[in-house]
């Protein structure tokens, strides 16, 4: 696409991080409709005379930025569109938020708007992040001299903005506008507003007095009418500091009546406001958000009170976790990962008939590819493009099974869409996949990958990884990827080579004897994890049942006395016992789902199965997958057919 021209804050010193407005004053002389193309970078919220009237556009990535439209009806007079543009940079910004260059492109469409833009810089405020919620944006401090009369476009200076080229691939959003629903279930006692249920909301507040105003959001909630002791102070297990603490958001007032809507929504069941001085709070409003899903499926299990609370807190988490991009967590990262996302899309296949997330997601995941073939875990991310993995690392951009993961995922989409033009533009990059891991197997014939090679959180696994593994290796890496490359001959057969899927089956089979010559012991009927046979799971025994349709594992799952797939690696655990009909197992591991979501104060299903250990996030979108065990005909294990329609089909039952 042709350069675009945008506009930003003139001048040289002016970078990140900083907050500006953008004000278009225009008048019209009869009722019409203001329509207009926006995009920006890194972010903008649009107010006509001061009320918000959208927020974007939705997170895009270098090789594809998103446009998006905004229609709005005005009355004959005079109006101001003002224009609030984020630019954090790399250090403060989210970390799911990427940037080419900060700055706003508007298309007026309607001829309704005035050709003069103007532009103020927010001064007197400045921005921190916070350790209870770093994967966001940064949070804002002002002073005495910040305006607060910007977004209606009146006080402070204003001066012409520069227009410059920004030749970025823009394309324009398939996805829908996201939801904007006021929420009142909540209630006030002293200093904290106690939501009912986990919420994902842009605050809107007014504020009268001199002092200061602090807002504080926090994951837990309070079911009682006051809180209870040490409420204030309470920390999650594991970690070191209380859930309430940081800067929050700080606003300091000077008199008169002020208005402050919120840049990004806030996530969690209670918000702490917090005011000195003579402040006081006029009033507070809030605007759930999140992706507009229509559900096709009742979530309702007649005589089953138990199963229907599970599934209703899973959804709620799903809800929760996605919005233009899917998320991990709302509270924490905000990050769309690989082995998250292909279980929120089984599950949006099933109970809904929108795929244009889907769609998204792939493409996304695609556009983060590096030139090896290796995927990052997540994106998109503003971390570094430079970035090259190291044999033994953790918590860094390249988890092996996430690469191997996403071949799956472009399958599962095959089978419930038939969408084969997508298949075939996404085929390419499974390739690269496949032959990224091809390079890593060493002359053992099994895989050796660079990264950190995560599997599942166990409190007896350093950093999610299996004991003996931490170099690219193991039992369950290897028939992960085995399960890929038998995934991808499939997709081959149906939308791409015959000749690519013989490949890919030669290799498969020769991965599969490799796996079964150094992991599987027969005195046992197991597999170990590691390669002298000195720790057993049961990832593997999962695998081997997916993988290599090896049934011998199951008396030693029977038995349950090997350490157990977290709520997140159960997902595969349940799919095993589902295609290999182990209704026993799949009803002992059921039970542990339903026991969290009957936990006190649980609203949404979190990032491991409750413990006193850790337990940080108290919504993540990996525990929801139950959803998709409960309404889905087949498993993953179906083969894509030529014909293919929806595999989705009635509840199983559990």
């Amino acid at each position: 696409m042709a350069a675009q021209i945008w506009m930003r804050p003139s001048g040289w010193g002016v970078a990140p991080p900083y907050l500006a407005v953008f004000r278009n004053r225009f008048e019209v002389t009869a009722p019409g409709v203001v329509r207009f193309t926006y995009s920006a970078d890194e972010r903008v919220g649009f107010f006509c005379d001061g009320e918000s009237i959208a927020d974007g556009p939705p997170r895009g990535t270098p090789e594809r930025w998103f446009l998006s439209t905004v229609e709005i009806p005005v009355a004959p007079g005079k109006h101001v569109l003002t224009a609030r543009l984020l630019a954090f940079g790399a250090g403060l910004t989210a970390r799911g938020q990427m940037s080419v260059m900060p700055g706003l492109l508007v298309n007026d469409e309607s001829g309704l708007l005035s050709a003069e833009w103007e532009y103020q810089l927010c001064m007197g405020c400045s921005f921190v992040s916070s350790n209870t919620d770093w994967g966001s944006y940064a949070h804002i401090l002002t002073d005495e001299s910040f305006n607060w009369h910007a977004l209606t476009g009146d006080g402070g200076q204003w001066r012409k903005p520069e227009y410059v080229n920004s030749p970025r691939p823009l394309v324009k959003s398939e996805l829908p506008p996201m939801r904007s629903e006021e929420v009142c279930n909540f209630r006030r006692s002293g200093p904290y507003f106690f939501f009912d249920d986990y919420v994902c909301v842009y605050g809107e507040y007014r504020f009268s007095g001199t002092g200061e105003v602090r807002l504080r959001w926090a994951e837990p909630g309070c079911d009682a009418e006051t809180p209870p002791p040490g409420f204030a102070e309470q920390s999650k297990p594991g970690e070191p500091y209380p859930c309430f603490s940081g800067s929050g958001d700080r606003f300091r007032l000077t008199g008169g009546e002020v208005c402050w809507r919120d840049y990004w929504w806030h996530a969690g069941r209670t918000l702490e406001m917090t005011l000195y001085g003579d402040v006081k709070l006029e009033s507070a409003r809030f605007f759930q958000t999140g992706y507009p899903w229509k559900l096709r499926r009742s979530l309702e299990v007649p005589g089953d009170e138990r199963m229907t609370r599970l599934l209703r807190r899973s959804w709620a988490t799903l809800q929760a976790c996605s919005f233009e991009t899917l998320m991990d967590c709302p509270y924490y990262e905000q990050l769309q990962y690989i082995s998250d996302s292909r279980f929120d899309l089984l599950v949006f296949y099933c109970l809904t008939d929108d795929i244009r997330p889907a769609r998204n997601v792939l493409r996304q995941f695609a556009e983060g590819q590096y030139a090896s073939g290796m995927l990052p875990c997540r994106y998109p991310t503003r971390e570094s493009a430079a970035y090259r993995p190291e044999f033994g690392e953790y918590y860094t951009l390249h988890i092996p099974a996430f690469s191997a993961f996403y071949i799956q995922m472009l399958h599962d989409y095959a089978r419930h869409t038939g969408d084969g033009a997508v298949i075939r533009e996404l085929l390419p990059a499974a390739r690269r996949v496949a032959d990224f891991l091809k390079g890593c197997l060493g002359p053992d014939r099994l895989l050796h990958v660079p990264g950190w090679n995560f599997i599942d959180w166990l409190e007896s696994w350093e950093g999610g990884v299996p004991p003996g593994c931490r170099n690219g290796e193991g039992c369950t890496l290897n028939l992960i990827f085995l399960l890929a490359l038998n995934d991808l001959a499939d997709l081959e057969r149906n939308f791409g080579s015959p000749e690519e899927a013989r490949n890919r089956e030669r290799l498969a089979e020769q991965l599969a004897a490799a796996v079964r010559d150094t992991y599987f012991m027969p005195e046992r009927g197991c597999f170990a994890e590691d390669r002298n046979h000195s720790y057993v799971s049961e990832h593997a025994q999962v695998f081997a049942l997916l993988a290599l349709r090896e049934s011998a594992v199951i008396p030693v799952l029977r038995r349950g006395n090997l350490d157990s797939c977290g709520i997140a690696f159960s997902f595969y655990y349940l799919e095993a016992c589902r295609a290999f009909q182990l209704d026993d197992l799949f009803r002992r591991r059921l039970e542990r789902y339903l026991e969290t979501a009957g936990e006190p104060g649980v609203r949404t299903m979190p990032e491991v199965f409750p413990n006193s250990g850790w337990l940080r996030s108290d919504c993540h979108a990996w525990g929801a997958h139950i959803l998709y065990h409960h309404f889905a005909a087949g498993t993953i294990l179906d083969p894509v057919c030529a014909d293919v329609s929806r595999t989705c089909g009635v509840a199983i039952g559990l």
